[in-house]
């Protein structure tokens, strides 16, 4: 297993300790061979820790910076493994990943992609969570749909929009829309 483990100095920040259970128990009802699967959680000498499946492998955020980009099969092969991680949680739970990203994607030795960091999940079919309100925006500006980006109500398509994004930067190098911040980069996705 691996654990993550919240750092003790942000136990004091309700929002965190919030948006780490909430990974804990997205993470936990997830069970498909690209997701990361969550064991167990719990506190510990006033640690939290989430224990879950061990991937040895990298996260293509880091596989990027050290091989550069990936041919368009790799790439597609992931796309298509993420592909069905996403429908699975779509399909089956109506769960949103909202900030799919190569640095939430992990890759092991024989080639298996797994969709990892539920942090910002959200269930469509539960009652709103309190970790965002209307017209917050959450995510990673560089991979985020319009619609996301907006605040207004998403489905599976934000994912799909996110995950494009993705492949897009594996097989360039770059981000679809570049710029000097983050209002610049949300403009130009708008």
């Amino acid at each position: 297993v691996a654990l993550k483990v919240l750092p003790h100095a942000l136990t004091r920040e309700a929002r965190i300790i919030a948006r780490f259970r909430r990974e804990v128990r997205m993470s936990a009802r997830l069970e498909h061979p690209n997701i990361v699967t969550a064991f167990e959680a719990g506190e510990d000498f006033g640690h939290l820790f989430l224990a879950m499946t061990y991937v040895e492998g990298e996260n293509l955020g880091a596989l990027l910076k050290q091989d550069g980009v990936m041919d368009e099969k790799a790439a597609l092969q992931i796309g298509r493994q993420i592909t069905e991680a996403l429908r699975y949680a779509w399909d089956e739970h109506q769960m949103l990943h909202r900030d799919v990203k190569p640095t939430n994607i992990m890759v092991d030795a024989g080639g298996r992609a797994r969709l990892m960091d539920l942090g910002i999940s959200i269930c469509l079919n539960e009652a709103q969570s309190t970790l965002t309100s209307a017209g917050m925006v959450v995510g990673t500006p560089h991979y985020m749909s319009p619609e996301q980006i907006r605040g207004e109500e998403l489905d599976w398509r934000a994912d799909a929009y996110s995950l494009g994004a993705t492949l897009y930067h594996l097989v360039t190098g770059g981000t679809p829309f570049k710029g000097t911040g983050s209002v610049e980069v949300i403009s130009q996705h708008l």
